[in-house]
Parts: structure tokens; C-alpha cells; sequence
């Protein structure tokens, strides 16, 4: 019998990369649960799942890596997000290491010009360190990573690769196009795998740390998907030529069978292999990189296209995708767009224009609203209690950095969201391809064991209407993908607290912004060339931070709403 090959996706989320690594800590602890039922003999369902590939973009990038990692570790899972000091890395990365006091120290700015960032970013290199090292390693692999396990994180490579638009055709003016849509891709060794390392792949060897086993590319590569552009700092990456042919912009499966025939860069001829590339925040170019997971997938053997026809009776993968921010921008009924049409309105717009756009993912929103689909899934938040589930979503998703209560209802939040998801929404048939062979293996007794104890109900579409799906299976047991097993699990999450900032945390981080502003500008300031209007700039900077601290502060106050505390 086969497994239910699963991928996941991460899409960008910035500082609500704190909600997607609580999803991650709550799935892999279900399955943890269940693969212990199994061994122990319980009764539970039989059948097998193999976590494939993970993809991700800027924090979802970040989080992917780190599972990488942790699917090879030993860890506990976090029930209570007061704690200090845990063996999770999700949860010491996302929760109690990354933090504004951290982002607005100056010690990045101690070496002097060029400033390459408006945060310090030395606290990212290092969580990418802590969090990218393996360490308590298990003495058995987990039985549902496969031990082919890869990894796609997308970069915004701002070198740019070169491509011809009309060849050397002589006589013509040649043409060329830039391409800066980048990824980079990892694959796990371990002594079962089945499958040769791609070509273009970084290889991780979970028994050598540090360079030996490829773990600091990985860790740069994490901070470049991660470096938003202008407030971190960007990464230099070496790259091997060959990773770029077939291009970033085909499939694997295209990169596997040649067809469409590959594309190679128009590199010059004296370009050094491997060269330097300068990469930031993989959200720009692709910030749900869906198509990385659902490619890898399809291409899996035995073949199987992910496409909107496949039924639930004949699914054997799915891509899993946990979206933050499907989109946090509302439809305005009395938008005055004669009003809103000067430099400084558009500007703005424009720019969340362009983040939430990058966010959509309507390659598969019909499928997904439609509830038609069993090859991919979405967990996006939600929480009944308030309007706005994610309190990281504040300050343009940059609220989490402000206070450590914000990330922690994120996390916690993830985690509620998740066991609800595979409860209600991540289950197939009881006569699915793999769930069948499984369930029917068992004796008559234990299997009707198994259906009473697990049974769920079809699922229906996001509008809470029956779905299609009741039709196209001769059953009506349905069972989960990945069962709730034990108490730690099955134990319904308590609606999440939402936290507040209080006045002082936030006269606080205002003070070190002014303090990170006071340092930031000399060095700006140097770069005047006329120095009368330097010197003049350099004499107001006083009165400008004294200007700049009501304002800025009651701009915070207005954008924490509710979650701040007078």
C-alpha cells in the first residue's frame, strides 16, 4: 500500500510567520500522535502519509527551512506560549527570539557606511543559526518524511539572469531580458533515501553540522527569502550556473522531460561558475510559490496531474497551503477615486496594492471555494472572537516584531486553526485509493472500530453549503488524512486570548526608534555632497526627532486599534 504524498506551502507573512510555524507545530504533533497509536498497536486508521517537498516564500521561506530541520529532530510541541527557553525551534525562532528591540539596535551600524538595512539585521543571521543547525537528532527517521524530502524557497535575485530574446542572429540587434524570479532548492540525505539529489540541488546531511553538512548555504538562503526589501538586509548567495537551465520560470516536471526544450542563460562568455548574486525578499517575485509544490508534485511517481477533476476517491497527494494573508485589504463601497488620486494617496495604495496582489493565489480559488478539490487545501486564519484574526497582521504585518503577546496569540492561534482543519476539512473517503487498502486490511471488528471512533462527515464548500463531492464516492464514511490520536490533540484549543501593548511597551519602542533614526542619519547624512545643506540637516536632527515622537506615536496607536492598551 501507498502513502498520501502530502506537500506544504508557505505563503509570506512577515511577522504572522509566527501563525504558520503554530500550524506546523500542531500538524506534526497530530502526526507524531497517530504514527505513536499505530505503533502501539491502538486502534486508529492504517493507512500512511509522506511529507514530500515544502516550499516557501520570505517568512513562510523561513519556516519551511526550519522544518527541514526539525522533521529531523527531536522537540516538544508548545500548549502553553508563556514558556521560555523550549527544544521548538518554531516557537524560540517566531515567539521568543525576533523581537523590535532586537531589529532596532545599532550595531550593524558600528562598521560604518554603506547602511544596507533600516533595521539591524544581525538578529536574523542569528535565529537562521540557531534554527538551522541540526543538533538532537532521532535515531530513526520519522516514518511519514520521505526520505526524499526537498525544498523550494523563492528569492528575488536582484543581478538578474540574463536570457536571449532572438539568439545570435547575425546582423540583428541582439536582445535581452533579465529574469529575477529565483528559487533555490535543498534535498535531505539520509541512508534510505531512494531517489539521486537533482542536479541543481543543495544536498543537507543532517549528520554533519555547520558547512560540512550544507546547513550554511541553507541559513543564507533562509535570511534572503526573509529580507524584506530595504528594512533587512539583503544576502549574497554563490550559484552554480547549471541551476539555471531549464529555467526558474518552468516546471520540474518540464525540467524532468525536456519538453518544452530548455532554455540556457545568455551569460558572457568570460562570467565566473559559481557566480555572486544579491537576493532579497522571495515575496516580491512569488510570495505563495504554490506552483513549486504543486510541480514537484505532479511529477512524483507514479505520475499524477493535480488538476480540478481529480475526485475524492482516487486522490493519493495533495498540497497542503497555510496562507496568513490570502489578502488583508478591504473592498471600499464609497471609494472617492477623484479624491484619491494625488501623488501621495496613490503612493501608498500602490504599494499595498502590490503586496496584496502577490498574495493571491487564483490558480486555485475556484477549486478551493468551490470545496471540489482534494489535492489542495488551504489553512488561513480565522477566529470567531474578532474581525481580524492574526494581531501580527497590524502595523502592515510588522505588529508582531512590536510585542511578544501579539505572536503569541499567532502561534496559538495556528495551532487552533490547524487541529479544526484536519478534524473537519482533511479527510477523504473511507473507499479512497489509500485510505481503502488500509482500512480493509484490518479484521471486520477493528475496522468498524476504526469508522466508529473516526468516522467525520463529508466535508461541504468554504460557503458551508454541501459540497459535489457526496456524489462521486459509494460511500458516506469519510475518514482524516492525519487522525487526532490522543489526548494532547483531540483536547479542543481554548478560543486564543488576544494580547494588548501597553502604553509603556509602546513609549518604549518609540524611543528606540528615535534612537535608531538618531544613528541611521549621520551616516545618511554624509552622503549629502553640498555642505552647507548637510551641516544644516545635521544641526536640525534634534528638532526633527522631538517633531517626529507624537506624531509617530499616536501613527501607532491608530494602526494597533484594539490591541493597544491606554
Amino acid at each position: 500500500m501507498g502513502a498520501f504524498k502530502i506537500g506544504i506551502n508557505m505563503a509570506g507573512a512577515i511577522s504572522a510567520g509566527a501563525y504558520t510555524a503554530g500550524v506546523l507545530d500542531f500538524f506534526t504533533e497530530a502526526l507524531e500522535e497517530w504514527y505513536r497509536a499505530k505503533a502501539r498497536g491502538d486502534v486508529v486508521p492504517a493507512h500512511d502519509v509522506s511529507i514530500e517537498v515544502l516550499t516557501g516564500a520570505s517568512a513562510g521561506g523561513m519556516c519551511a527551512a526550519i522544518s527541514t530541520v526539525m522533521l529531523q529532530e527531536n522537540f516538544e510541541h508548545i500548549h502553553d506560549t508563556s514558556r521560555r527557553d523550549t527544544t521548538n525551534r518554531f516557537y524560540e525562532s517566531w515567539v521568543n527570539k525576533i523581537d523590535i528591540s532586537q531589529l532596532l539596535k545599532t550595531d550593524d551600524l558600528a562598521k560604518g557606511p554603506p547602511v544596507v538595512s533600516l533595521l539591524d539585521s544581525n538578529i536574523i543571521s542569528e535565529i537562521a543559526s540557531y534554527a538551522l543547525t541540526p543538533s538532537d537528532l532521532l535515531d530513526q527517521p520519522r516514518a511519514y518524511v520521505s526520505p526524499n524530502l526537498s525544498l523550494f524557497l523563492s528569492l528575488t535575485n536582484l543581478r538578474g539572469i540574463p536570457y536571449s530574446l532572438n539568439g545570435a542572429a547575425p546582423g540583428s540587434i541582439e536582445e535581452t531580458t533579465l529574469f529575477f524570479g529565483d528559487r533555490i532548492r535543498f534535498e535531505t540525505l539520509r541512508p534510505d533515501k531512494t531517489a539521486a539529489p537533482a542536479a541543481s540541488a543543495y544536498t543537507l546531511d543532517s549528520s554533519k553540522p555547520g558547512a560540512d553538512g550544507g546547513w550554511d548555504v541553507l541559513q543564507t538562503a533562509a535570511a534572503a527569502t526573509g529580507a524584506f526589501p530595504l528594512f533587512l538586509a539583503p544576502r549574497v548567495l554563490e550559484r552554480k550556473i547549471r541551476e539555471y537551465t531549464p529555467p526558474m520560470w518552468e516546471s520540474v516536471t518540464s525540467a524532468l522531460t525536456g519538453t518544452p526544450p530548455p532554455i540556457p542563460p545568455n551569460f558572457p562568455e568570460d562570467q565566473t561558475d559559481p557566480m555572486v548574486t544579491l537576493n532579497v525578499d522571495g515575496g516580491i517575485t512569488n510570495n505563495d510559490p504554490f506552483n513549486y509544490a504543486h510541480d514537484y508534485m505532479t511529477a512524483l511517481r507514479p505520475l499524477a496531474p493535480l488538476t480540478s477533476g481529480g475526485g475524492p476517491l482516487d486522490a493519493d497527494r495533495a498540497v497542503l497551503s497555510i496562507a496568513p494573508f490570502p489578502t488583508t485589504e478591504k473592498f471600499d463601497s464609497a471609494f472617492a477615486a477623484g479624491e484619491q488620486s494625488g501623488i501621495f494617496s496613490v503612493l501608498p495604495r500602490l504599494f499595498s496594492a502590490l503586496i496584496s496582489q502577490s498574495r493571491f493565489f487564483g490558480e486555485s480559488l475556484s477549486q478551493i471555494m468551490s470545496g471540489a478539490t482534494f489535492n489542495r487545501f488551504v489553512v488561513a486564519p480565522s477566529d470567531p472572537e474578532s474581525e481580524t484574526a492574526l494581531q501580527c497582521a497590524t502595523l502592515g504585518a510588522f505588529g508582531g516584531f512590536f510585542e511578544r503577546g501579539f505572536r503569541a496569540h499567532d502561534y496559538q492561534l495556528g495551532r487552533r486553526n490547524c487541529q479544526k482543519f484536519l478534524k473537519d476539512f482533511f479527510v477523504l473517503p473511507a473507499d479512497n485509493v489509500i485510505i481503502g487498502p488500509a482500512l480493509d486490511s484490518l479484521p471486520a471488528e477493528i475496522r468498524a472500530q476504526v469508522i466508529a471512533n473516526f468516522q467525520r462527515p463529508a466535508p461541504g464548500t468554504y460557503a458551508g453549503e454541501p459540497g459535489p463531492q457526496e456524489q462521486q464516492t459509494s460511500t458516506s464514511v469519510w475518514l482524516p488524512i492525519i487522525p487526532l490520536c490522543s489526548p494532547s490533540v483531540t483536547q479542543e484549543i481554548a478560543p486564543v486570548v488576544r494580547a494588548k501593548m501597553t502604553r509603556k511597551a509602546l513609549d518604549t519602542v518609540v524611543s528606540l526608534i528615535l534612537q535608531r533614526f538618531r544613528a541611521l542619519m549621520p551616516i545618511f547624512l554624509d552622503e549629502i555632497g553640498t555642505a552647507p545643506l548637510r551641516w544644516f540637516l545635521k544641526l536640525g536632527q534634534p528638532f526633527i526627532r522631538g517633531l517626529m515622537r507624537g506624531p509617530l506615536r499616536a501613527t501607532l496607536v491608530k494602526e494597533l486599534g484594539d490591541s493597544y492598551l491606554p
